[in-house]
């Protein structure tokens, strides 16, 4: 009867000084990596300016420069450069300094990912963890960003590095190690809190080597440090971090700018896919996942507490996504990166395997590593090539070359027709549609309109609705694109590229005189 099973000897991980360098070497690369081609205008992504006015506002001395929709550690960081760097204090600079500072800790992530693989696999699974970590086109993007996910990124990480170091050697200085990766979590998004539990059950775990009270009054306390020291401006301005925090929890809870949706979703399955394994055909690294799994059920019961906090957390942190409204692929960052790490902890068990007491090729996880860098390479290089092509130059040598200077262009906010120094009157709030219905534009000799799917798209899309509080607004925008792209005539179209925000979909339309009958039937919106 054929049987799988693993060799009773457990793996020997190797933690030293050559596991440091390993992820030292990995971490620069990455720096150098995300780094790359990060000075694209601030207001192409629509939270950029925001974060930047918030760093600008500190330094001009106002009370309430911060609005607190996220804990500290991003903007802190970002402060703390544009001092050390002497940055000019305008948008764009401080925009691309806060790109550095994500970049710093994206790349701070996978040196702490490559020693948490080192650690608990050795050198082998930190190297694939590396060399994963560092093609994957998830992490590339996201460090390109002056966002939070990132810091978010590096706090998990932290903290499961620490989880991992405390659950195979409990004492003190673990403990307060421990707290601090919890304050860092938390200090990313307010989302980090997630992993408390995880803290806890690793305490418990070792509640006879070290006592559960002890640890977890040195937790709490390496957690407070951190929390204090990253977020001191929360200190000082109780009453803004809450409205800051009721309005975040409100938009996970109940919907973000007016727009929700059924819960639970299966939106993350789909970001998983083409986060980890983007050639559907040749899924490797999700048989590398199944690997792993596969050992960690097959040595259940000597299976540290650590490694079942790893393999839970992703599961448990998409479930938790899967139950908010509001959704983006970026929210999903520390799954993408703790899957891979996952899949290299699986390569490394596959030297264990054995099939009717034979083990399996020696070559099998080399050629599965390879055969996993091949899958993500071509999409992390159309990413590459994405941050060096701005899709908006089409239009705009379109309007050169067919719309006088000077004339009006109503736009949503995602066109941003501004940030091209073009020689017309531009008239835009967040959406076209707030500036005024068809028949005022018309009213108001306004000829064009120019659109942008990741603004118009949310008002058709089958999964999405209004909530309660903003179904006039949610319908009145409906109504305007669905009457835009029945009565107007659509003269330019930029295609969408790889990047969302450097190469987002756009539609240039001419509005048609007043006397021009619209069809009877109400289009969907393209």
């Amino acid at each position: 009867m054929n049987r799988l099973s693993l060799t009773p000897s457990p793996l020997v991980p190797r933690f030293d000084w050559r596991a440091f360098l390993l992820a030292a070497l990995f971490a620069l690369a990455a720096l150098f990596t995300y780094t790359q081609a990060n000075r694209f205008p601030a207001t192409y992504h629509p939270d950029e300016p925001s974060k930047a006015r918030q760093i600008l506002n500190q330094a001009a001395g106002k009370k309430d420069a911060y609005n607190f929709h996220h804990p500290m550690l991003m903007l802190t960081g970002t402060t703390v450069l544009t001092r050390l760097a002497g940055t000019p204090l305008e948008i764009q600079a401080v925009t691309v300094a806060g790109r550095w500072v994500s970049a710093l800790f994206t790349s701070g992530a996978v040196f702490l990912l490559v020693l948490l693989a080192a650690l608990l696999a050795g050198p082998f699974a930190a190297f694939a963890a590396g060399a994963l970590l560092l093609i994957n086109h998830e992490l590339f993007e996201l460090a390109h960003y002056f966002k939070e996910d990132p810091a978010l990124l590096f706090g998990v990480s932290a903290f499961f590095l620490a989880l991992a170091l405390y659950d195979r050697a409990p004492g003190w200085s673990r403990a307060l190690l421990l707290g601090a990766g919890l304050g860092l979590a938390i200090s990313g998004k307010y989302v980090g809190a997630a992993v408390a539990p995880f803290a806890l059950f690793v305490l418990w775990q070792h509640r006879q080597a070290f006592g559960f009270g002890r640890a977890l009054a040195l937790l709490l306390l390496g957690c407070v440090l951190v929390l204090v020291a990253a977020n001191i401006p929360i200190l000082l301005h109780p009453h803004l971090f809450a409205d800051g925090f009721t309005r975040e929890v409100d938009f996970v809870v109940v919907g973000h700018k007016g727009i929700t949706r059924s819960v639970p979703h299966g939106v993350y399955w789909k970001v998983f896919l083409d986060a980890v394994m983007p050639i559907r055909w040749l899924p490797i690294v999700g048989l590398l996942l199944v690997a792993y799994y596969a050992s960690l059920w097959l040595r259940r019961r000597a299976a540290t507490a650590a490694e079942w906090a790893l393999a839970i957390f992703p599961i448990a942190f998409a479930l938790m996504l899967s139950f908010s409204p509001k959704t983006h692929h970026r929210y999903f960052l520390p799954d993408s990166a703790f899957l891979l790490v996952l899949a290299s902890l699986g390569l490394a068990q596959l030297r264990r395997f054995r099939w009717n007491d034979r083990p399996l090729p020696a070559t099998l996880a080399p050629a599965l590593l390879a055969a996993a860098i091949l899958v993500q390479l071509p999409t992390f290089l159309d990413y590459y090539r994405g941050f060096r092509h701005e899709g908006r130059a089409a239009m705009a040598e379109y309007l050169r070359a067919h719309v006088a200077p000077g004339t009006v262009i109503v736009q949503d906010k995602r066109v941003d027709l501004d940030a091209l120094g073009l020689p017309y009157e531009l008239w835009g709030k967040l959406f076209a549609a707030d500036q005024g219905t068809i028949d005022q534009l018309r009213a108001w000799h306004v000829e064009y309109v120019a659109v942008a799917e990741g603004d118009y798209g949310r008002f058709d899309a089958k999964a999405l609705r209004a909530t309660d509080a903003g179904a006039a607004d949610f319908n009145r925008r409906r109504e305007f694109y669905r009457q835009l792209f029945a009565e107007g005539e659509l003269i330019f179209e930029c295609p969408p590229g790889t990047l969302q925000y450097l190469q987002p979909r756009l539609k240039l339309y001419r509005l048609r005189p007043a006397a021009t009958p619209a069809p009877s039937a109400t289009p969907a919106l393209p």
